[in-house]
């Protein structure tokens, strides 16, 4: 047997060869008075402390193997809280500013239980910070603040979501930090992405909360002026996958207050609202799939209310007017089908649009640039579709218009036009049945006669019903036209032609057949039309040039 004697420089040398045991690294440096630290390590992680200043607060836990914490605290009575009990994870706090005292401390926790989380926040300023990350996921979180009486939190379940918060001003708030309620971005699930930016937003307050996978919404809230001057609220609820709101609010150094909320449950749900100006109110709701909403304000109390339920609808308001004349906006959009389609822009003063589409693939597009139109309808909708591929347009360029259109069935078209020196026009059309089309203008030149308070009124029941109603002055004085249209169709294929100009002029055509056409056209004062068709193949001609004239056609006795 052959004996080996280990000397000890051997045993030395051996013990350097031997891999070194995992090993934690904690650096605390302390510069002033009462300053308190507490680092409790297992595990493999480093952790940096630096304090200067007084009656500061440090405190990092960490577990497991890789994590990294940095606090650096100067000024006083700031607090400071790291939690990490998952593996590479980084976490990093800064904060410059004085607290109140040991009551009303700046203050920052961050939770991380996960892999290769990330954690930045940074407080600079005085007076009352708080912010709050808390992460169970392979998630980056990052809080900037730079004022007083500021609030941040996020709060991240799942891996690969995204959250980023920056507050500069006074007063702002994403949600109650280091609280259990009033939530600022709350991510549940996994590649979502949240950012707020508050840039200063006086008074502000902003939350997001997504529970689902690839939801991305993005808040920024910027007003100016001083004290009392703003006020900006926003708030983004989706509940799903691949989601996608913004809000943007702008105001300048008028007084503003400014209201938006999104609120989608679904997938693949898009929402945008803008607002400037003043006393702006935006909600929109949407909750199946594939819908978009584009809601700007521009303005002075502007009112906005979208909700959409179903799939691929898509809806777009404007409103008020950047020159800073408009006021008393109104608008609500309901769509309840697919593919559904919502145009409205609204310009003018006190302006007011309600539009209603239930079915498939309806179309509403109105247009008010003039001052206090009304569109209005049954059901308060000015625009009123139940069925599918029907299509209604409204265009008012002319002052206190007055429209209604309700479309029950399929292939319906109305469109309506009011402009010029028309002010306080009514228009209204009812249709029923399937592809009838009603079409009138009312129209007229200042120069050549102002054409006030025009009616039209269309009925259509029935299938391939054609309307077209005319009404102009050109006449001069008096300033107030009043002319009469009204067409009551409720058969087949029936055409109706009437065109007016002039003061006064009423035309009545019914038509209950089939394939009848009617045209009438007056130039004058007072004179009166009518057409009553119930055969087939009927046709009617009345021409009336003058005043005082009347004309009746009755055919199918």
């Amino acid at each position: 047997m052959k004996k080996t004697i280990l000397t000890g420089a051997s045993i030395l040398a051996l013990s350097m060869a031997a891999p070194a045991f995992a090993q934690s690294v904690s650096d605390i440096d302390q510069a002033g008075n009462a300053n308190s630290a507490t680092v409790g390590q297992t595990g493999s992680n480093d952790s940096d402390i630096d304090q200067t200043g007084d009656n500061l607060t440090a405190t990092v836990t960490q577990s497991s193997s890789g994590n990294d914490a940095d606090i650096i605290q100067t000024s006083q009575f700031n607090e400071a809280k790291i939690v990490q009990s998952g593996t590479n994870g980084s976490a990093d706090i800064n904060q410059n500013g004085d607290g109140e005292d040991a009551d009303k401390r700046n203050q920052a926790l961050v939770t991380q239980a996960g892999d290769s989380a990330d954690a930045i926040i940074t407080q600079e300023g005085a007076d009352r910070n708080d912010a709050e990350v808390n992460q169970n996921g392979n998630s980056f979180a990052q809080i900037l603040q730079t004022g007083v009486s500021q609030e941040a939190e996020a709060w991240q379940t799942g891996d690969g979501n995204d959250a980023f918060i920056t507050q500069n001003g006074n007063s702002n708030q994403v949600g109650n930090a280091l609280n259990a309620s009033a939530a600022g971005i709350v991510q549940t699930g996994d590649d979502n992405i949240a950012s707020v930016d508050q840039d200063p937003s006086t008074f502000s307050t902003a939350g997001i909360n997504q529970l689902g996978n690839d939801n991305d919404a993005t808040i920024r809230q910027e007003q100016r002026g001083g004290a009392g001057a703003g006020r900006s609220d926003a708030f983004v609820t989706q509940n799903g996958d691949l989601n996608n709101a913004a809000i943007n609010q702008l105001t300048d150094d008028q007084p503003a207050r400014q209201d938006a909320e999104i609120i989608q449950t679904g997938t693949s749900n898009t929402a945008t609202t803008n607002q400037y100006g003043q006393d702006n109110e935006a909600n929109v709701d949407q909750n199946g799939e594939s819908n978009e909403s584009t809601v700007t304000q521009q303005g002075t109390k502007a009112f906005a209310t979208i909700d959409q339920d179903g799939t691929g609808n898509k809806s777009t308001a404007t409103q008020g007017n950047p020159s800073g004349t408009t006021q008393l906006q109104n608008l609500v959009v309901v769509q309840d089908g697919t593919d559904n389609v919502s145009t409205a822009t609204q310009f003018g003063s006190e302006n007011s649009a309600n539009v209603f589409q239930d079915g498939n693939r309806n179309t509403s597009t109105v247009t008010q640039p003039g001052f206090d139109n009304d569109v209005v309808g049954l059901m308060s909708a000015g625009i009123n579709q139940i069925g599918d591929d029907n299509t209604s347009t409204v265009t008012q360029r002319a002052n206190f218009g007055l429209v209604t259109v309700d479309q029950v069935g399929d292939f319906l078209t109305s469109t309506v036009t009011q402009s010029g020196a028309t002010n306080s026009s009514v228009a209204d059309v009812d249709q029923f049945g399937s592809n009838n089309t009603s079409t009138i203008l009312q129209s007229a030149s200042q120069a050549t006669g102002p054409g006030r308070e025009m009616t039209a009124n269309v009925l259509q029941d029935g299938t391939g019903n054609i309307s077209d109603i005319s009404q102009t002055n050109t006449l001069g004085a008096p300033p107030v036209s009043d002319n009469l249209a009204e067409v009551d169709q409720s058969g087949t294929g029936n055409f109706s032609d009437i065109d007016q100009d002039g003061h006064a002029n009423t035309a009545d055509v019914t038509q209950s057949g089939s394939l009848a056409d009617s045209f009438i056209i007056q130039s004058g004062s007072n004179n009166s039309a009518t057409v009553d068709q119930s055969g087939n193949t009927d046709m009617s001609n009345i021409n009336q040039n003058g005043s005082n004239n009347i004309a009746s056609v009755t055919q199918g006795l």
